[in-house]
């Protein structure tokens, strides 16, 4: 039975997650090969895919018989909480906006009224982002929204709408490399707008309707994109080359995304001999991404509009690829030189809503290999079989931790959960993934993270949980995964931990000499002093003169923890 002011019945709504995420799995990899914008590192495409199956999985959890608002608010929030990179973001903040142009009794019904939810989706996509860009998803949201109100207005029904939505998205994606110069220079289509596409196009199939672009070729996401006879271009597998001289349906050059990095340089051969893609410049070195919860903050959070434009203030001035989406609960993303300040922005926009899950990635370190220290660059779809995630309290440690190759969890507001350790878990791409907890109570979490790996999206397949009790065996167990290949990684971690001796103190000097001379032994070869940012720098000066002179040639290192305490923590190995 049609739903009278909808024309979209609930198992409709159903049908087309169940597709979307089976069409974005398919084609991840594609997509992952033609991401360049706005960083090369090769992860639209999975982003897009662990997105979307979380939105699938809070729609699992909707008790049958819920009404299509219902479903696609589960979709949207699920998308929201799981998303992933700038693409995922974006594209939970387009369900969310379609989800949300909820019917008033003077607003179109029927077909205008699916025309008005995609209106509202690609307004909101492109209200979420600090700078937008064309080329990119937001112009495929617009041509979706712009195709089916034509549709509409001139009398399309329901299916007729969509199936409109969806060839002007796909014109759109197919218009980006003359909109988006990176695009032209890589020789891509925007990795984005495919995925949107793909979007509209599983939401076709779960009508019933087929899609048919201008080569006449339908289902796009196992055949491909290509453009029509006489095109200069072609697209094949979600890639841009230059167009043979036969016909259309003549095998063309696909143009794969591998890249390496030389700095802040992307260099992908095509087929070893077509010209280098043009540098492409990393827009800050951090890519931060963290959930700002106003539900339950002891403050009074500020209204949602007003909170989320603060934030999305706030970050611009920290960092770039700058997208806050949501309400109530929000997702923001950042890219930065700076994560601590980038925490910090969010939390003075914040008020008093929490922050939590806050994640952050080194992005040439994913650019040049998407795994860790010195693995040769992967195959785009091929899985890391080893993963590092570090997960710290202090903010001055994150950006070491994160070059180091892990993935970095930094706790502020609360202890992490479960599915936040399990959520940077999937982050590293990795089968397997060696869990670095920082503390007693992040070991826990850690171990029950592990306990949900089955429940778990993406290519995970198991979590360990190495003996980690403190800031400092975590510094220490990655700056000895650097020295290893990625085969040992997890091994030499394990050694360097055993030796690892900690031990935390106020700064007091009565108290740090006796906790010195029973932390070190004469054959320590460092001593790694984390102090607190109260901590006066003549109190650090004695520390390294008393270990100085109990070790003679004790390597000593400082770090700054970011904390706003007047502790020392001490490690010796």
């Amino acid at each position: 039975m049609t739903d009278g002011t909808e024309h979209i019945e609930p198992a409709v709504v159903r049908a087309w997650v169940a597709e979307t995420v089976r069409t974005l799995g398919e084609a991840r990899a594609r997509i992952d090969r033609a991401n360049v914008f706005p960083v090369a590192d090769a992860d639209t495409g999975t982003n897009l895919f662990l997105t979307v199956t979380e939105g699938a999985r809070a729609v699992g959890e909707v008790p049958d018989g819920a009404p299509v608002d219902t479903l696609l608010l589960a979709f949207a929030r699920g998308a929201l909480i799981g998303a992933r990179g700038n693409s995922g973001v974006i594209l939970s903040e387009f369900l969310r906006g379609f989800a949300g142009a909820t019917t008033v009794a003077d607003e179109p019904v029927g077909s205008l009224r699916v025309a008005t939810r995609l209106e509202a989706a690609a307004r909101s996509s492109y209200a979420a982002v600090a700078v937008p860009v064309p080329g990119t998803i937001l112009t495929a949201a617009d041509g979706a929204a712009v195709a089916a109100r034509l549709a509409a207005d001139a009398g399309a029904d329901r299916n007729g709408v969509v199936l409109a939505a969806r060839t002007g998205a796909h014109e759109a994606m197919l218009r980006s490399p003359r909109e988006l110069d990176v695009l032209s220079r890589a020789g891509v289509l925007d990795a984005g707008a495919f995925g949107l596409v793909l979007v509209l196009d599983a939401l076709c199939r779960a009508l019933g309707v087929v899609a048919v672009d201008a080569a006449g070729t339908d289902d796009v996401a196992t055949d491909g994109l290509r453009l029509g006879p006489g095109s200069s271009l072609s697209v094949v597998d979600g890639t841009m080359a230059p167009m043979t001289s036969g016909p259309a349906d003549e095998d063309v050059t696909d143009v794969t995304a591998s890249v390496t990095a030389q700095g802040s340089d992307v260099v992908g051969p095509v087929n070893g001999a077509a010209p280098e893609h043009a540098p492409v410049g990393i827009d800050g070195e951090f890519e931060v991404m963290l959930v700002v919860d106003g539900t339950d903050g002891t403050g009074t959070p500020a209204p949602s509009s007003s909170l989320a434009d603060a934030l999305r203030a706030a970050l611009a001035q920290v960092g770039d690829s700058v997208v806050v989406v949501g309400e109530g609960v929000w997702q923001a993303h950042v890219h930065t030189d700076d994560p601590a300040r980038a925490v910090q922005a969010a939390r003075t926009a914040a008020g008093g809503a929490r922050l939590r899950q806050v994640c952050v990635r080194h992005l040439p370190t994913q650019v040049a290999a998407r795994g860790l220290h010195g693995h040769a660059v992967p195959t785009p779809g091929e899985v890391p079989e080893h993963g590092v995630v570090a997960i710290t309290s202090a903010p001055g440690l994150v950006p070491d931790l994160a070059r180091s190759g892990a993935v970095v969890l930094l706790a502020t507001d609360q202890a992490p959960t479960p599915g936040e350790v399990l959520r940077v878990a999937v982050d590293t791409g990795a089968r397997r993934v060696a869990v670095l907890p920082g503390s007693e109570d992040a070991a826990g979490v850690a171990r029950e993270a592990g306990g949900l790996v089955g429940t778990g999206v993406g290519d995970l397949r198991g979590i360990e949980v190495l003996d980690a009790p403190t800031d400092l065996h975590v510094v220490a167990a990655l700056a000895a995964a650097t020295l290893g290949s990625v085969d040992d990684v997890v091994s030499l971690m394990r050694e360097t931990l055993d030796d690892v001796r900690a031990v935390q103190v106020p700064a007091d000097g009565a108290l740090v000499r006796p906790a010195l001379e029973g932390l070190l032994r004469a054959d320590d070869e460092v001593l790694t002093v984390l102090p607190g940012r109260r901590v006066d720098p003549v109190v650090i000066d004695v520390v390294a003169g008393i270990a100085r002179q109990r070790v003679p040639g004790i390597e000593v290192v400082v770090l700054d923890s970011g904390r706003d305490h007047a502790d020392l923590e001490l490690g010796a190995e």
